[in-house]
């Protein structure tokens, strides 16, 4: 588990250069976010880069981890590891740093993927094949196939509650409260919005998951086979 005070030197120095771009990378880097980056979601990114620049580690890490992390933003998953790694507002955990870089870099990120590849290659065997051991359990929560997954069924269950058992789109007068924007928009509006999302993420979730007979049609979207199809491939792409 001891890495020598040189080649940590060398590992965080290549993690620092990519720090430099911190907020445009942030947003750059959550572009196939589950939850499109919106404003809410690019208001945290900004705060949690000042209070890292502020040297408030213990809060950045905690929105890091807890808010941007789960969210499938890779710079705030790549963040994640850096501060394990550091020791910066966390306890320094050579194993989960390098679980969390190879959570960062599944997108084939450049910059994700050249740290990953020299963290990994630095620490120990023994570690390295906790780490990934530790990255198969992440992934299950918190890749791109997951977080998709997970908005998916949001959305289905949004208009489940709204129209049945089925997802149909009907026309309401009630008005709607869009808790993220503070907007007000009637419920045929929003509901209409809400398909558009789900519809949106299943064609990003075929995509990404290379499904090419996946139905992106609301009305057709079969939920138990989306989630047997994302639980197969994750656990393939862990092997």
């Amino acid at each position: 588990m001891f890495i020598k005070l040189a080649t940590l030197r060398i590992i965080s120095t290549l993690s620092v250069l990519v720090c430099l771009s911190a907020t445009s990378f942030a947003q750059r880097s959550s572009e196939l976010s589950a939850d499109f980056p919106d404003s809410r979601t690019m208001a945290v990114q900004t705060k949690v880069e000042k209070l890292f620049d502020a040297a408030e580690f213990e809060r950045a890490f905690f929105i890091y981890r807890n808010e941007l992390a789960p969210l499938g933003d890779k710079y705030a998953q790549y963040m994640v590891g850096f501060m394990y790694q550091t020791g910066l507002g966390v306890e320094q955990d050579t194993v989960a740093a390098a679980a969390w870089y190879q959570l960062a870099a599944e997108r084939d990120t450049r910059e994700f993927v050249v740290v990953r590849d020299r963290y990994l290659h630095v620490i120990d065997e023994n570690d390295a094949a906790e780490a990934r051991l530790q990255y198969r359990q992440l992934r299950v929560k918190y890749s791109d196939l997951a977080v998709l997954l997970s908005s998916i069924k949001r959305n289905v269950r949004e208009l489940e509650d709204r129209t049945g058992s089925r997802v149909r789109s009907q026309s309401s007068p009630v008005t709607v409260i869009q808790s993220r924007s503070s907007r007000f928009s009637s419920g045929s509006d929003y509901y209409v919005n809400v398909r558009k999302e789900l519809e949106a993420r299943v064609m990003l979730l075929k995509e990404i998951g290379d499904f090419q007979d996946l139905e992106a049609d609301a009305d057709r979207i079969n939920i138990h086979d989306l989630e047997r199809r994302v639980q197969q491939l994750i656990e393939v792409e862990v092997e």
